[in-house]
Formats: structure tokens, sequence, C-alpha cells
């Protein structure tokens, strides 16, 4: 963050108002998902089998749109858009931020395990998000395509079996492709670029449902009774076992609602609430009507295999135009889950759950636009595969929706956890008021559950994986900091200060021009690499710059306000009765939030003023100390596994010099072994 920054303030953030621009970026980046799910959802709960092994069809068309307005209504728009969103730290959301939220007050000792298993659960529940965001941006794109299908039985079959068999997966993989590679640019440019064609999107989908509507006018009276949530309560209560069963393909209608929060960073919250209310929340709501009425008018249709009243609704002339809107709106519809990805990432380094990777800010007004490209390829490669793996949109379906499901569920309990600190209320009371969006979310979990043996045991174990190295490196790093603070010079700063001074008198240090930056992990104790530096080298700088950067895990941005603090346990200005001057030290201290990229040079100009020097670039020796970590005898701080995996993760973190843009040449590592 550089000092031209805005100050943020509490709540919805100053920098991100209500505009047209906003509000058309906002769809294109957080709506897509949830805005792409009339592709399949609808046609996913119908085809869900009976108890005879028999596909729904028309028979339950009413109670199936019912319990999906619904759950549109419930877990959308009361929960994300008008509960969840407020729970916000300086206008930034996402699980994390919930997490921190959620734990701020339980600090002190005696609640320090409570506040451990909200941390370890947040995790959870971000790390389903990336088995969530390699399946999105698949099912989306195949969906779409899919739609050259009953394109092609619609004009009459000119083009032949075999030729689509191949060209859906390999256009799929293409548009994978590039989706992933305009990632670069950052999500506030793809969002402007994106915005008005999701906009376009949702008046395409509004106005088939219109359509659909009014071609089938004969079973409008039917399809309105699908507001009357009593027609889907009645079919989880009479058909219990049935009902759980299409509320886990009803689930893939709200899929995307973590993104409004995850995203909320990016655009605000007025921008993306003015969006649901006004153009997505309503372009959903006919859609599905229309696919309803449709549904209800050609039940013969629904039995053939492959069928998608989606597509169906739309005339024969607009069959080729529709594939082509719904594989841009599928391409856009990745975004939402990418961005997400990028900004979990980026906190979970923040807050020592993952290691060191490469960020790149896209956007110098708002610090939530990042790109981690190797979060980027990993997540193209994820999608790749589960593309030629499952090959079609009901294969991927089957694997859809549990991952995200529990995610839900994560967010929920986090959140009553947040009502506890601001109504200040008991857990059961705040629990008590979420009661009905926590039954609705474990019947979705419930609902999905059976999917996990087939095929959704690939998303979960992608994100049991990721939670697993987020503990395992969040375990070592905090082994490994208690090993260096053991090993580093303890005592006070100003007295290591005063037996360095005595050295120097005694000659036992030579002067050297210029200015030395030690960057430390602790504000107690003297860094390593000045330690072994004065031990080895038995040299001091004209000016000696201890800077260390910390996050506070409570705030998602520090105002510049709070961003750099001066430490006073050492001298500032030390000089001894000799012909030269003990060289001045500043021990100096910047925080971050954890939405933020730690950046070194503000602090450090911040240090040059406070000295009142101005030090040639040339003559600034940056000083780091690289771990190397070996297997302790005794006392082990990690399993044979677990230090296994913390050293790869550990040898093949970015380096410091390339995680805080420091010059190369001007960087000198000194290397030390740590036990765990």
């Amino acid at each position: 963050m550089s000092t031209s920054d805005p100050e943020p303030t509490e709540g919805s953030s100053p920098a991100k108002p209500l505009t047209m621009a906003a509000t058309i970026a906002a769809l294109g980046i957080v709506f897509g998902d949830i805005g792409t799910s009339p592709l399949y959802a609808f046609k996913e709960c119908l085809r869900v089998k009976d108890a005879d092994n028999n596909i729904l069809g028309a028979s339950q068309v009413v109670p199936i749109l019912s319990l999906i307005i619904w759950s549109l209504i419930f877990v959308v728009m009361v929960k994300y858009v008008l509960l969840v969103m407020e729970a916000n730290e300086d206008g930034e959301g996402g699980i994390m931020t919930l997490v921190s939220l959620a734990s701020a007050k339980d600090k002190e000792k005696t609640k320090r395990k409570h506040r451990s298993f909200l941390v370890l659960l947040g995790v959870f529940g971000a790390a389903l998000l990336y088995g969530d965001g390699v399946i999105t941006p698949a099912i989306s794109v195949v969906s779409a395509l899919e739609g050259v299908k009953e394109a092609n039985e619609r004009l009459h079959g000119p083009l032949s079996a075999g030729f689509l068999k191949y060209f859906i997966p390999t256009a799929a993989v293409l548009i994978l492709v590039g989706i992933f590679w305009l990632q670069k640019i950052g999500t506030g440019r793809v969002g402007m670029y994106f915005g008005p064609i999701t906009m376009v999107w949702f008046a395409v989908i509004g106005g088939l449902g219109i359509l659909s509507l009014v071609l089938n006018h004969e079973v409008l009276g039917q399809i309105m009774w699908a507001f009357n949530p009593l027609e889907g309560l009645g079919l989880l209560i009479t058909h219990p076992g049935l009902g759980i069963l299409i509320l886990g393909a009803v689930f893939l209608s709200v899929t995307g609602a973590e993104a409004l929060y995850a995203d909320m960073g990016h655009f605000g919250q007025k921008p993306i609430r003015a969006a649901w209310c006004f153009i997505v929340f309503p372009a959903l709501i006919l859609n599905y009507l229309g696919q309803g009425a449709w549904a209800l008018a050609h039940p013969a249709e629904l039995l053939v295999p492959g069928f998608n009243p989606f597509f169906n609704m739309a005339p024969n002339w607009a069959q080729i135009p529709l594939v082509v809107i719904a594989t841009l709106a599928a391409i856009i519809a990745s975004q939402a889950l990418i961005a997400g990805a990028f900004s979990i990432t980026m906190q979970a380094i923040q807050l020592n759950y993952l290691p060191r990777m490469r960020i790149e800010r896209t956007s110098d007004q708002e610090s939530g636009q990042v790109y981690v490209p190797i979060i980027n390829w990993l997540l193209m490669t994820g999608s790749i595969y589960l593309v030629l793996h499952y090959e079609t949109s009901e294969n991927l379906a089957s694997a859809y929706g549990i991952a995200v499901s529990l995610t839900m569920l994560v967010t929920t309990i986090l959140f009553g956890q947040y009502l506890r600190h601001k109504l200040n209320i008991r857990s059961a009371g705040a629990y008590a008021l979420l009661t009905p969006f926590i039954l609705l979310e474990v019947l979705f979990v419930l609902g999905n559950s059976h999917k996990i043996l087939p095929n959704g045991w690939m998303p979960l174990l992608i994100g049991i994986i990721v939670y697993y190295l987020m503990a395992v490196w969040n375990k070592g790093r905090i082994a490994m900091k208690q090993k260096l603070s053991e090993g580093e010079a303890t005592g006070d700063f100003e007295n290591f200060l005063d037996s360095v001074e005595d050295r120097f008198v005694a000659g036992k240090f030579a002067r050297v021009k210029g200015t030395a930056i030690y960057l430390a992990g602790s504000t107690k104790a003297v860094p390593m690499a000045l330690a072994h530096n004065l031990k080895h080298n038995r040299a001091l700088h004209d000016h000696i710059i201890v800077i260390t950067l910390k996050v506070d895990e409570d705030r998602a941005i520090v105002p510049m306000s709070d961003r750099v603090s001066f430490n006073t346990r050492g001298p500032k200005f030390c000089k001894i009765d000799s012909h030269e001057e003990f060289p001045s030290v500043l021990s100096v201290t910047g925080t971050f939030g954890f939405r933020e990229k730690q950046d070194v040079f503000p602090v450090l100009d911040a240090a040059y003023q406070e000295m009142g020097i101005t030090p040639n670039p040339l003559e600034v020796t940056y000083f780091l100390s690289r771990e190397t970590i070996v297997r302790a005898t005794t006392g082990f701080s990690l399993n044979a596994v677990q230090e296994k995996l913390f050293e790869v993760l550990n040898r093949n973190s970015l380096s410091a010099t390339a995680y805080f843009n420091l010059p190369p040449g001007r960087v000198v590592e000194l290397g030390m072994q740590v036990e765990l």
C-alpha cells in the first residue's frame, strides 16, 4: 500500500460508492457464477430419480421451483446480501475476515481454545473454496457449450455426434486457458470488460423467461404457486428422502452466493446489493419460472436424455446466438471464485497459513484486487483435468456442491459468533436467530452428501489437502519462530547496543559507509541477521535500521496513521567520546492488515524521515536471514511427515527478497539451520 492510498474508515469503504460503473463491474465478477446457474440447476433438479429409479420429469416442477425461489430469497438475499455482508472490516469481506471478527474478543487466555477452534474452522472453510474454485469454471463452460447439442438438434443435425463429442471438451479447454490467462490484467479491468456482457446476459435470461411464460400461458396459474413456500416445504415433509435429494440439486441455484461476500472488497457493499436487487434476482426468478412453464407444457420432452429446458425455451433462430452469449457468461462465471481464491490466498499468506507466493497488485486504488500466478495456474490445471475427466455437465454436477455447501455452513457458524459479539448475547441466543439458516444448510449438505462417493470426493479432497497444507505450514512457522527466538540475542535491545558500543570503542568493529537495513521477525529480540553480521563481519554501518513487519489479525486494512511506529528499546542516536560517532540505530515497526500486502518501502521512508537522512540507494544494504530446516534429535515440534512437508514448502516459498521487491544486488542473506 502506498502512502497515497486513501485512509479507510469503519464499515463500507468510502472508496467504493454506489455508481453505475461499480455496479456493472460487480455484475461481471461477483454474479457470474450464480448468474449461469439456470444453465444446469433446474435441469439437474428434474433429473433426480425417485424410489423406483425414474427421473422426476414434470411431476414435481412447482415444488422444485418453490424450493429454488425461496432458496434464492432465504440464502442469497437474506443471509448474504442483507446480513453477512454487514460483517465486514473496512469494507472487506470473505471467510477469513469473518474469522477475525468472530474471534476478536476471544484473545484472553481463558478463551484461546475457543479462538483457535474458530480460526481452524474458518481455515477449513477457506480451503474448501479452492475445491469449488476448480470445479466452477469447468461446469459453467461445459454447460454453456452443451447448448451446441441442443442447437444442433433444433437445426436438424448439421453436426455429427462424433464431432460434438470432441468439440465440446476441446472448446472448453481452450476457453479455460483464455479465462485464466486474462486474470493477470486484474479483476477490476476484467469486471469492466465483462460487466456489460453480463448485463446483456441477465437481460437475455430474463427475456427468455418472460417469452416462455407468454408462450405457455396456459400453465401460468400453476407456475405462480411456486411463490408459496408451502409447496416446497410440503415436498420435504411428505417425501423427505426424495426432498433431500432434490435439495442437493436445488443447491446448484445458490452456488456463487459465497462469492458475494468473498469479493465484497473488490467492489463494495452498495454496488453488489444494487446489482442483486435490481438486475440479478429479477432475471433469475423470471428465467426459472420460464423453465418451469416450459417443463409443464412439454412433459414428454423432459424424458429425453440430455434435455435442457433453458435452451429449449428459445426459438430456433436464437439457438446459436444463445449458445454464444451463454458461453461468454460462463467465461465470466469463473471470475467470482477465481478472484475469491486470490483474496483468500493473500489473507492466508499474511496470517501465516500459506508460504510466501508472488502477489501482484492489479489496482492502485483497491487493495483487494490482486493476482496470484501460482494459484491461477493450479486452478487452471485442475479445471482442465475435470473437463477432460468428467466430459459432461451432468457428471460435473454430480461432483459439485458438497464443498461449497460445507463452506456456507461454516460461514453461518462463524457469523453466529460475530452476532454474539455484535449484539452482546450468548452463543445460544445468536444461533437461535440463525436456526433456520443452519437447518437449511444442513439439509443442503445432506442433499449433496450422496455425491461424495461417485464424484464429489474430488473437490472435497482438494479442500482437505489445502487445509492440511495450511495447518502444517502454520504449525511449522510457529515452531520455527519459537526456535529462532531461542537462538536470537536475548536481553534488552539497549543492553545489546551497549555491549556493541563497548566493543566499538575498543576498536573491534570497523566503520562502514552506508545504511544497513535489518528485517526482523519479532520486536522482542535482536534480529539473528544483525547478531551474526556483527559476530562474523565485525562491521557497523553509518546508519542501522531494524524493521519489523507484522500483521494485525483483527483488521483487514490498517490506516496510514497506525502504519508505522518507532520503538524506544534502544538509543535512537548514540555518541561516544571518540573521534567517531557510534552509528545511529532505529527500530521501527510496520503494521499491515491481513488483506494488505506487506510493503517495506513506506515503512523505510518513514524511518529515513525519522532519522533525518536521505541515503543513496546504492549505499543501502538489506540483511536477511534464510533458514534451513533440519530434523531435531529430540523434542520434535513436528512429526516426520509434517517436518518433511514443511521443509519442502519452506524451500519452495518465495524468498523475502522477491516477496518484498528488494533490489537483489543490495541484499545479503545469512543462512542458519533450524531444528524442528
